[in-house]
């Protein structure tokens, strides 16, 4: 649900994968530890190993706070042993060094949690960022939809998987046991949005007249065309899949929008370019809820990265969401951020102090009412999260907060060991076999 790029899909991971370095645990499969005196560590190397060298630091910090040698073992294969004394509840890197002989060390990284569920958060909600984005909504709402679609195209299984392969960035039908059916159709929609622009968006859906539960899917970062939701339609959902910058979704060039890669806008709070992304999100949960096909009690949020944010923030301003599948979530706990930037140029190491510290800028002071961990209190519906442990671009320790303060009980987070800024198909059919589990809940 989160790799709704439109480029062909390729087996290659995201970096910083290390095929040649892999790294396990007897004692925790998915690397999250608690109530363990000694954290342990296996390194195996896929080449021919001499020796193995590792540094210890915060997630995201570049000083290390520990430092050693692995223990060799037979077949290639290194144990590091970690007491928890001293360790902060939190995630933390272990960037190793491989001598394998040639002079030419190979590095990797393996990221782990230490009671990461208890990390401390420096809370930033400003005191009135629910009236704020209040405001911000009640604009949309005030909007006559001017809803416009276009005739569909229909779409057969064996095109739904070559579509998927050459323009979706997803292999063909990777969960045959999820599919409802074979046809579905799709075309283009489109619908007011704020400064008198217009929200584009693909839709696709199951053939007939419905109610079929909704699935609003929410693009990553950078601005481009968008790929047909075609894979969510043949899982039984009407989806509609958007371009959050007021753009067509299948322009043959696109201008880059001054605010969004620089020449950002932090004051007033909202010119920065954020807030009209928003509400073209809000205004698209608005869309669907009102489309007769489209059962109400049944919408759900996805996307990853910045999709993986903007879920939070459609759940958390619109109670018509009723589930929200959240990958690897940008932009998250940025006190965090701020504190690892700036101990990095100090080249502190972040161990005299278990939160993040505060930072006063104009930027800060204005992020504080993005952040998606502000946000998150707000949502009450279900969500199931995913975190990348060596995701350089979503840290765990991020992620992880914006989930610590989610305001439902019915929430859930996988940690994807050894995977950065990525798509997981297992993950991805758990997330369907969840949804629809939610779904048949009373």
């Amino acid at each position: 649900m989160n790799a709704n790029v439109p480029v062909p899909y390729s087996p290659t991971c995201s970096r910083p994968q290390m095929p040649e370095l892999a790294f396990f645990s007897p004692r925790s499969d998915t690397l999250l530890f608690t109530g363990v005196r000694t954290i342990e560590l296996y390194c195996q190397a896929g080449v021919r190993a001499v020796a193995l060298q590792w540094t210890l630091t915060r997630n995201g910090f570049t000083t290390p706070f520990r430092l050693g040698t692995a223990e060799p073992l037979l077949a290639n294969r290194f144990r590091i042993s970690l007491p928890t004394e001293g360790l902060h509840p939190g995630f933390y890197d272990l960037h190793v060094t491989l001598d394998d002989g040639t002079g030419t060390p190979r590095t990797g990284v393996c990221t782990f949690g230490y009671r990461g569920g208890h990390q401390r958060v420096h809370q930033s909600r400003p005191a009135d960022f629910r009236a704020f984005w209040a405001r911000a909504k009640a604009a949309m709402d005030a909007l006559p939809l001017d809803a416009v679609a276009e005739a569909p195209t229909l779409f057969t299984s064996p095109e739904i998987d070559a579509y998927n392969l050459a323009s979706a960035s997803l292999p063909g039908n990777y969960d045959p046991a999820g599919i409802v059916t074979d046809d579905v159709e799709s075309g283009k929609v489109s619908f007011a949005g704020p400064d008198g622009g217009r929200v584009h968006g693909w839709l696709a859906k199951p053939a007939g007249p419905g109610p079929f539960p909704a699935m609003l899917v929410l693009p990553g970062a950078g601005i481009g065309p968008r790929p047909r939701p075609l894979e969510q339609a043949r899982h039984g959902y009407l989806a509609l899949d958007i371009q959050a910058h007021g753009q067509d979704v299948d322009l043959p060039e696109y201008p880059i929008l001054p605010g969004y890669y620089d020449g950002h806008i932090f004051d007033p709070v909202d010119a920065y370019y954020y807030y009209r992304i928003h509400q073209r999100v809000v205004q698209a949960v608005r869309y669907l809820a009102s489309r007769p096909d489209v059962d109400p009690a049944r919408i759900a949020v996805v996307g990853g990265s910045q999709g993986g944010r903007l879920g939070m923030v459609a759940a958390a301003l619109d109670p018509r969401v009723s589930a929200v599948v959240s990958c690897i979530a940008h932009s998250g706990h940025l006190p965090y951020h701020y504190w690892a930037q700036a101990s990095n140029a100090a080249g502190a190491d972040g161990m005299d102090s278990a939160a993040p510290q505060p930072a006063d800028t104009p930027e800060a002071r204005c992020l504080r009412y993005y952040d998606p961990m502000n946000f998150a209190p707000d949502v009450h519906c279900p969500v199931l999260m995913n975190a990348g442990l060596i995701d350089p671009t979503s840290p765990p320790a991020c992620v992880f907060a914006i989930y610590r303060n989610l305001g439902t009980r019915r929430k859930e987070i996988e940690a994807l060991p050894g995977l950065g800024h990525d798509w997981s198909a297992e993950f991805e059919r758990r997330a369907w076999h969840w949804l629809a589990a939610q779904w048949a809940r009373p």
